[in-house]
C-alpha cells in the first residue's frame, strides 16, 4: 500500500474512502515549506497557499511557462458556479473535490476544448465550445477537476519515472508521458460515471457511454504494458483505473 492510499484513504474521484482535506493539508504544508522552510505556518497561511494565484506563483520557482489566455465573461463565469454546484448536487461525494479553489480562463491558441497544466496548478482553461450545451460544460468541468487532483499528488510524490516512455492515446493524441497517460485514464473513470448519473438525451448518453468505454480499454491496454514507467504510487493508480475500467 503506497501513502496516498494509507494516508488518503485512496485516490480522488475513485475512491469512496478518499480524504480530500488531508491531501490538500498536505500539499499546503509542502508549499509553506518551499517558501518558508524550517517555519511553522498558522492556518490562515496555509488556506492562503492554496489560493491559485499563490500556487501559481510557487510553481513558477521551480517551472515556469507563459500561457496565452482569455478573460471569460461574468456570464460564463456563473455558468461554471452552476455547474459545479450542479455536479455536486448528482455525485454529493464529489462536492468536496469539485469544491477546491480553481481559476477558470479564456482559452486561447488551441484546438482543444479544455486544458489544464502542471506549470498551472489550480487554474482551468476553457475554450468556447466547451459551453455549448450544458452537459459539454459538466463534462469538460470535470475533465479538468480531475487533472488538478492528480497534480496535487505529483506535487509531491511523481507518477512517472524519470526518462519514461512516450505514448500515443487512444484518441490518436501522441507524445504523451506515463503521468499522462494515467491522467487520461483516470478522466475516462470520472466521466463515466458522470454520464452515468447526468440527466442527457438517452441517445447522447449511450453514444458518450461507448465511446468512454472504448477509450478505457484502450487506456488499459496502454497501462498494463507500461508498468515500468510508473513509480510506486502510478503503479497503484494505474491498479486501481485498471479495475475501474473493467467494471464499466
Amino acid at each position: 500500500m503506497t501513502i496516498v492510499e494509507k494516508e488518503f484513504g485512496g485516490f480522488p474521484f475513485v475512491d469512496p474512502g478518499f480524504a480530500p482535506t488531508r491531501l490538500l493539508t498536505a500539499v499546503a504544508c509542502c508549499r509553506w515549506q518551499r517558501t518558508n522552510p524550517g517555519s511553522v505556518p498558522a492556518g490562515s497561511e496555509l488556506s492562503a497557499v492554496l489560493t491559485p494565484e499563490r500556487a501559481l506563483t510557487i510553481r513558477r520557482l521551480d517551472l515556469s511557462l507563459d500561457l496565452p489566455f482569455g478573460q471569460l465573461s461574468d456570464e460564463r463565469q456563473v455558468q461554471i458556479a452552476q455547474t459545479r454546484a450542479y455536479v455536486g448536487t448528482l455525485l454529493p461525494d464529489w462536492r468536496p473535490l469539485l469544491d477546491v479553489p480553481l481559476t477558470f480562463h479564456q482559452l486561447r491558441h488551441s484546438q482543444a476544448i479544455s486544458s489544464s497544466n502542471f506549470a498551472w496548478p489550480q487554474h482551468i482553461f476553457l475554450a468556447a465550445a466547451a459551453f455549448a450545451a450544458p452537459t459539454t460544460l459538466a463534462e469538460q468541468i470535470v475533465h479538468e477537476t480531475c487533472h488538478q487532483w492528480l497534480y496535487f499528488i505529483e506535487e509531491m510524490w511523481p507518477l512517472q519515472e524519470d526518462n519514461g516512455p512516450r505514448f500515443t492515446l487512444p484518441s490518436g493524441t501522441g507524445g504523451r508521458s506515463a503521468s499522462e497517460l494515467l491522467g487520461a485514464s483516470h478522466v475516462v473513470v470520472c466521466l463515466h460515471r458522470l454520464w452515468s448519473a447526468m440527466p442527457a438525451d438517452a441517445e447522447l448518453r449511450a453514444r458518450r457511454l461507448a465511446h468512454l468505454r472504448a477509450y478505457g480499454a484502450g487506456c488499459e491496454a496502454l497501462m498494463r504494458g507500461a508498468r515500468e514507467a510508473f513509480t510506486p504510487v502510478g503503479q497503484a493508480l494505474a491498479s486501481r483505473l485498471i479495475e475501474e475500467i473493467e467494471a464499466i
